[in-house]
């Protein structure tokens, strides 16, 4: 998760020199990403249906913030870590890239590479609490 969100912020903060194509739409599929991984650690590897529909709607949900304007959330907006975290435009086509990144992970994750990784993960937490 933490590798995630930090390509995310180097993708979208960092002027690599990289098309716009590629800093647009690599960012808000890493922004989904990072809400699969979070509702997957959530769930603890379990249930990763309700875990990709859970990170779907957070996703959905901060994309719509977009449409809610009052005064302090303008302010927030304006300045640059609130431009980052929040956006600032609605864009449909942001929705369906979130889900796609989403629905790739849990795909991904419910291979026999991604299940066994789960696992492993999921093994080393429950041994140290």
């Amino acid at each position: 998760m933490v590798l995630v969100i930090i390509s995310g912020a180097i993708l979208r903060i960092v002027p690599l020199g990289l098309p716009f194509f590629v800093t647009k739409w690599g960012g808000t599929w890493l922004w989904g990403m990072m809400f699969w991984c979070v509702t997957t650690l959530l769930f603890l590897g379990r249930y990763p249906f309700r875990a990709m529909l859970v990170a779907i709607l957070l996703a959905s949900l901060t994309e719509c913030l977009k449409l809610v304007h009052t005064p302090l959330l303008d302010h927030f907006r304006a300045e640059r870590v609130g431009r980052f975290l929040l956006g600032r435009h609605f864009a449909l086509a942001d929705l369906a890239v979130y889900a796609a990144a989403i629905i790739v992970a849990t795909w991904c994750a419910r291979t026999s590479f991604g299940r066994k990784f789960l696992k492993a993960s999921a093994g080393k937490t429950n041994r140290i609490s």
